[in-house]
């Protein structure tokens, strides 16, 4: 005799049973459309971005669309600044859609620049409706390729000045030139400090650097020429000027961090103040000279600087002598900045003054001054 439970757990065991099939063939049967559905979630999709807008726009590939303005591309970053999100850095290859309002500057890896509206989508790049290789491009500059486009110039000013009791003026001064293309670079920078007390010179030194880099590829480039001037009469140096050329490698170029290195022989004239007797006043000598230049971001309103310049050459004037400046920047407003450098020049071998007395190898100089960016 089956006992009236054992039939109903069976009744229930085959109910189950077949419940969990229905189930099962009901999921297989969506289970396409469903993961269909989940992947469309996640695939970049793009869009039909306004055209003819007051905006520049940026799709990226995690489908999320920004209206702003763009600033440079460089080394496969992008910089754009978005109408909400403030400045923002870019990966390129996480962008899916780029159209300018107006036209921009596009450097090309075989180092031609073409201008034009840009428009990127579905892996192709367009200036003015002329197709072109994404792929193609090293650097977009926004706007049209005016002279005025290129340059940038800051200047940044110190003093000290007291009256009474003890009279006294404290200067200093910065001030950093530079002109940038797809091609070539040039840069002048000019330091200089003056102080007088009591009616007496206590610190008069000025120092100018120029360069011309011309780029045979993205990170090499050629150095036609470099000069320097100095003059420091405290130093014992009437004058000096450095004039050589060299070459160059880009370490680092981002739109946050800049590093290159470079160096090449060059030909150094010193005049000295004052010699002690039976010296000659100036000497000439080959020198080698080694440089190096970076910069970076450290915050959206903070760089952090540094330059550093070697020069070995005959011990007569001087042997090995560097100069090396460490600064940050602080920007203030759009336009003014705070400027904090620390200074060290070292002259290896000093020439002795007509008394005898040699001046110390080395100078630090601690500048604090407010900029102006032009």
């Amino acid at each position: 005799m089956i006992r009236s439970s054992n039939v109903k757990r069976t009744f229930k065991l085959l109910a189950f049973t077949f419940f969990s099939y229905l189930v099962s063939t009901n999921v297989a049967a969506q289970t396409p459309a469903a993961q269909q559905n989940v992947q469309n979630q996640f695939t970049p999709m793009q869009v039909n971005v306004p055209v003819g807008d007051k905006y520049d726009w940026l799709q990226l590939n995690s489908n999320e669309l920004l209206k702003g303005e763009i600033k440079h591309l460089y080394d496969n970053k992008l910089e754009f600044e978005s109408d909400q999100l403030d400045t923002l850095i870019v990966d390129w290859e996480d962008v899916i859609v780029l159209q300018s309002r107006g036209a921009v500057s596009i450097g090309f890896t075989d180092l031609s620049t073409r201008t034009g509206r840009l428009l990127i989508q579905n892996g192709q790049g367009y200036l003015d409706g002329v197709v072109f290789n994404v792929n193609d491009i090293m650097t977009i500059i926004a706007g049209e390729q005016h002279e005025a486009n290129y340059w940038t110039s800051t200047v940044s000013l110190g003093a000290n000045l007291r009256s009474g009791n003890n009279n006294q003026i404290d200067y200093s001064a910065k001030a950093r030139m530079s002109r940038r293309t797809t091609e070539s670079r040039f840069r002048t920078d000019y330091l200089g400090n003056y102080s007088k007390s009591g009616g007496e010179n206590t610190t008069n030194n000025h120092r100018v650097n120029s360069f011309f880099d011309w780029f045979l590829s993205n990170q090499f480039f050629l150095r036609p020429v470099f000069v320097e001037y100095y003059t420091d009469p405290f130093m014992n140096i009437s004058s000096r000027v450095t004039l050589g050329s060299g070459v160059g490698y880009s370490i680092i170029d981002t739109a946050k961090t800049e590093w290159s290195i470079s160096g090449g022989p060059a030909y150094t004239m010193t005049n000295f103040k004052e010699v002690e007797l039976g010296e000659d006043d100036n000497e000439s000598s080959g020198t080698l000279v080694v440089d190096s230049t970076f910069t970076t971001e450290l915050t959206d309103s903070v760089d952090f600087n540094a330059d550093y310049r070697m020069q070995l050459g005959n011990q007569n004037y001087g042997g090995y002598t560097h100069h090396a400046v460490a600064g940050i920047v602080v920007e203030l407003t759009d336009m003014f900045d705070l400027d904090l450098s620390l200074v060290w020049d070292r002259t290896n071998t000093p020439r002795a003054e007509s008394d005898g007395q040699v001046p110390e190898k080395d100078d630090f100089q601690l500048i604090i001054g407010f900029g102006v960016a032009i």
